[in-house]
């Protein structure tokens, strides 16, 4: 594989994670609205449960945006990152 391709799998990775981000953002409001019908036709009045429901998948949210959007798992490839590598298996 040529230095370009990698790049290209790495910029196709990044697009991934960035729209499974969005996707488990969507997935997790439409679940928290799902539970607070829930607590308001069943429960209401009582102790708020879907805040655990929340925060729970808060947590999940957070984490997905940070490797999506931040260096936080550093896994897209630079070009410094490629040639260095090169001059390594060169010996160089």
């Amino acid at each position: 594989m040529t230095a370009e391709e990698d790049l290209r799998k790495a910029a196709a990775k990044s697009i991934k994670k960035k729209r499974g981000a969005w996707q488990f953002l969507v997935v997790t409001l439409v679940i928290f609205g799902l539970m607070n019908v829930i607590w308001a036709l069943n429960t209401p009045g009582e102790s708020y449960w879907p805040i655990w429901v929340l925060i729970g998948m808060g947590i999940g949210v957070v984490f997905s945006f940070l490797d999506a959007y931040t260096k936080f798992s550093n896994n897209q490839i630079s070009d410094e990152q490629i040639n260095a590598e090169i001059k390594k298996m060169q010996g160089s």
